[in-house]
């Protein structure tokens, strides 16, 4: 079980490490520019909203499917 963890663990490091660079490109932050910080946060503030957009649907799907039963 411990090698397990271990590969998991491994995996994940590599994983953080490729994606790295991606989300360098995804948040491009220029500090000389307060425009580009401002949009970055924007972008998170966006994504924020999506994700809790998409947790909300899933419970309320979980909810009215338990309610037809």
């Amino acid at each position: 079980m411990k090698k397990f963890w271990q590969g998991l663990s491994m995996a994940v490091l590599g994983i953080l490490i490729g994606v790295q660079t991606a989300l360098a490109q995804v948040f491009p932050v220029d500090t000389a520019s307060t425009t580009t910080i401002s949009n970055v946060k924007a972008d998170i503030v966006a994504w924020g909203v999506v994700f809790i957009g998409v947790a909300l649907t899933i419970y309320a799907y979980k909810r009215v499917k338990s309610l037809v039963r």
